[in-house]
C-alpha cells in the first residue's frame, strides 16, 4: 500500500517549504524524512549518546519549522537546515 506522501515530489524545495509553512503535516512529514536522516548523522558529532543526538535532532527540528518563514531560498536548504540543527545542538 502506498503511503500518501510517496506522491509528492520532495525535489520542489519551494512547494515543500511553502506547505510546511502552511502547516501540511503531510509535507511536514516529508520534510522531515527528507532530512532527519543527515541531520541525524550531525547531531550524533556533538552527542555523547544516541538518546542525546535524537533529542538534538528534535529540538533542531521543531526549530526548523519554527524558522521555515525565514527561508528566503538563497543557497541550500538542505545547508540552511544544518545550520540551524547545529546552533540548536551547541546551545
Amino acid at each position: 500500500m502506498k503511503r500518501k506522501y510517496e506522491n509528492i515530489d520532495i525535489k520542489d524545495e519551494q512547494l515543500l517549504v511553502t506547505k510546511c509553512i502552511e502547516d501540511d503535516r503531510l509535507y511536514q512529514e516529508v520534510f522531515y524524512k527528507k532530512f532527519a536522516p543527515k541531520m541525524y548523522a550531525v547531531c550524533k558529532n556533538y552527542a555523547e549518546s544516541r538518546d542525546e543526538a535524537m533529542d538534538f535532532l528534535q529540538d533542531g527540528f521543531v526549530s526548523v519549522f519554527n524558522n521555515l518563514h525565514k527561508y528566503r531560498f538563497e543557497g541550500s536548504l538542505e545547508g540552511w537546515v544544518r545550520k540551524i540543527i547545529v546552533f540548536r545542538t551547541i546551545e
